[in-house]
């Protein structure tokens, strides 16, 4: 079966496809289905019937995921502790964060043996007797990383899950705790960001660029976004710049070395933000753009290669490098303050400020999703549905 037979649908909110017959991507989107996200609660009709096991993807020893990822099943208890929970998984991404901690190059060193995934949404079956937190049918998202969420049933801690608003389309709250706040987390803390101004990014198609680019938008800033050249190249130009409005530049990693670029920006205003997610040669090209008093965040280092700065950029132009692990920032932060986060990403989302590009993949055809995420002109994030 090919991959674009298995490809179960392509889940899109507010936003169509430019259709061309010469592009590889465009024949993709014309073999998949496409249908629009429908709210939670017209999804959540399950049983509520006690399975006897859950089907999961554990890995017992880290290592390339293709090769230590084993889709199995595993008994669930017949009844649960006090504070305990049984989630029905309904939906999981497969993050690049999530292969890394496979991988074992990840902040976060799991205990073997494993179930791999960070991020998604589920509903909740049952509770014990001492739960106050939750309730049967809650729709709920992880509030720790590493709890292991590509499975379709589990057991967990009521403190391991948050309720969220039932009204949050499926696809969209499983992928609603990484991209989106790390995409605000990146626009709201290091740069004290004013309308007019200007902000550069590479990986300007992830999830991350995505967002941040819409966010960018509703704020009045102007971005810069970086490419690495691809077959589909102009497609996505097109796509990101409907996405940015008029104050969007879309150039690629080539692009940005040439003399030509670099006239472009001496008649423009300087960037005083710069997102990094590559690392390498593109973003010592971003520091050199960046204005007086600069800042270059990095959040991902997509190609693992070390970023090199010149001298020059610290002392004549007063250059800051920052980091930033959204990990760290929700240990650090109260309860409130992640909420007040969170119902600004669902409020974009339901206003139709925020989209997010997605596809969805039986749960039970895990090897073949796995196999799509090193399809080199995937655009959307993969999604495992249970159901």
């Amino acid at each position: 079966m090919s991959q674009q037979n298995m490809l179960s649908s392509v889940a899109l909110r507010g936003f169509s496809l430019r259709s061309s017959s010469n592009s590889k991507s465009s024949n993709r989107n014309r073999s998949s289905s496409v249908q629009l996200s429908v709210p939670a609660q017209y999804l959540r009709n399950y049983s509520t019937n006690i399975p006897a096991t859950a089907k999961i993807v554990r890995y017992e020893t880290s290592g390339s995921p293709k090769d230590v990822l084993k889709f199995q099943t595993e008994p669930l208890p017949k009844s649960l502790k006090p504070s305990e929970v049984l989630i029905k998984i309904l939906a999981a991404p497969i993050n690049p964060a999530d292969l890394n901690m496979v991988e074992g190059n990840y902040g976060i060193k799991p205990t073997l043996p494993a179930v791999g995934g960070n991020e998604g949404v589920g509903t909740v079956l049952e509770v014990g007797s001492n739960v106050k937190r939750l309730k049967p049918k809650d729709l709920v998202v992880p509030t720790k990383p590493g709890l292991g969420t590509w499975r379709d049933f589990g057991v967990f801690n009521e403190t391991d899950f948050e309720k969220i608003p039932a009204d949050i389309p499926i696809e969209y709250a499983a992928c609603s705790s990484v991209n989106p706040p790390t995409a605000l987390r990146l626009l709201e803390d290091f740069v004290k960001l004013k309308q007019g101004d200007v902000i550069i990014q590479n990986a300007a198609n992830s999830s991350v660029g995505i967002s941040v680019l819409q966010f960018a938008r509703q704020r009045g800033l102007k971005t810069i976004n970086i490419m690495r050249m691809r077959p589909d190249f102009d497609e996505l130009v097109d796509q990101l710049k409907q996405l940015g409005g008029e104050n969007t530049m879309v150039v690629s990693d080539e692009y940005i070395t040439t003399p030509a670029f670099k006239r472009l920006m001496s008649d423009s205003k300087a960037p005083i933000l710069g997102l990094n997610c590559v690392g390498g040669e593109t973003a010592t090209e971003m520091a050199r753009i960046l204005g007086n008093n600069g800042v270059l965040v990095t959040y991902g280092g997509m190609s693992r290669k070390p970023i090199k700065i010149p001298t020059s950029l610290f002392i004549f132009k007063n250059l800051q490098m920052k980091g930033f692990w959204l990990t760290q920032w929700l240990k650090d932060h109260s309860a409130e303050e992640r909420e007040a986060m969170r119902n600004k990403i669902f409020q974009a989302i339901k206003s139709k400020d925020l989209t997010l590009f997605l596809e969805t993949w039986e749960f039970d055809k895990f090897p073949a999703a796995l196999e799509r995420i090193s399809d080199p002109t995937r655009f959307r994030k993969v999604v495992l549905k249970t159901q």
